[in-house]
């Protein structure tokens, strides 16, 4: 017969306080109910735990050496309800996290603090990653949560949510004509220059968006070289092989051979979401969309 864990607790505080009144005072329950459970204890063990004279309560050999394996046994159990407890809080586990690089220049380092700070105990995995990538590694299980562009193509187990909208700044090199105030350009300004951009096999929708940008304001951008990524972009302009559209909080990363000048197109947005499978979540993932701002605006 298994033993019962509120037995194994009962005679524990018994054998502490050789004392039944004062063990049932410390477990909340009346005398006679208390020594009736060690009674079972000792029925189901077939053997005698205490020895109760008018002296008072002792315990035999056999009592003792239960004593030592019971609080062991009591401490594990007692640590098993404690971690699936946490588990279930998501206060543990695991965080395996994709992102787009832009968004290290200030939306996840303003996100990862304050829940670092909350849940230490949580393990942060990161991995940077195209859009695509970062779509595919939702849907894949190879991360639980992504930062991506927005739009991305609808898929029936993706949820997407909105978390910041940004407009876009010029990288511009710091010799470059487009160089000499702090003003706003214009999207025309562009028209005459080299042209960095992130290559359509990456981000199709954010290279068709900046082509469509052009094209209304009636040019077709002289593109003179696509790259994966945008610290990439912002390298080749830091060499003078031409100007990139990158979003507005890139100017937090300065570049001694780099000016930033904002670009004066209300229209131009970029708009990064946080993605997830749905629709079950781990209660990890809920702790941390919970921090997950929605646009100023939405």
């Amino acid at each position: 017969m298994p033993v019962e864990l509120r037995h194994l607790r009962s005679f524990v505080v018994v054998a502490e306080e050789l004392h039944f009144g004062r063990a049932a005072a410390r477990l909340y329950v009346v005398q006679p109910a208390l020594s009736k459970q060690i009674a079972a204890l000792e029925r189901e063990l077939d053997v005698v735990l205490l020895e109760r004279d008018r002296h008072g309560v002792a315990l035999t050999t056999a009592g003792r050496a239960l004593l030592e394996d019971a609080r062991r046994v009591l401490a594990q159990a007692d640590a098993a309800v404690g971690r699936a407890q946490a588990v279930g809080r998501g206060s543990t586990g695991t965080l395996r996290l994709g992102f787009i690089a832009p968004v290290l220049y200030d939306l996840l380092p303003g996100l990862l603090r304050p829940f670092r700070a909350r849940y230490p105990d949580v393990r942060l995995v990161l991995e940077e990653m195209h859009n695509r990538e970062a779509v595919q590694g939702v849907l894949g299980g190879r991360v639980q949560v992504a930062f991506v562009r927005l739009p991305v193509s609808p898929e029936p187990d993706l949820r997407v949510r909105p978390v910041r909208s940004e407009g876009l700044a010029v990288a511009v090199p710091a010799g470059n004509a487009l160089a000499g105030d702090d003003g706003p350009l214009s999207v025309e300004d562009l028209a005459d220059q080299d042209l960095v951009l992130i290559g359509r096999a990456q981000e199709p929708e954010l290279h068709d968006s900046y082509l469509a940008l052009c094209a209304a304001h009636g040019f077709s951008p002289r593109v003179a070289h696509e790259v994966d990524r945008t610290h990439v972009a912002v390298g080749l302009v830091a060499c003078g092989l031409g100007v990139a559209l990158v979003p507005r909080s890139a100017l937090r990363v300065a570049h001694p051979d780099v000016v930033y000048r904002p670009l004066e197109e209300p229209t131009a947005r970029l708009t990064v979401g946080v993605a997830w499978r749905g629709p079950d979540e781990d209660p990890v993932v809920a702790n941390f969309l919970a921090l997950c701002p929605a646009p100023e605006g939405s």
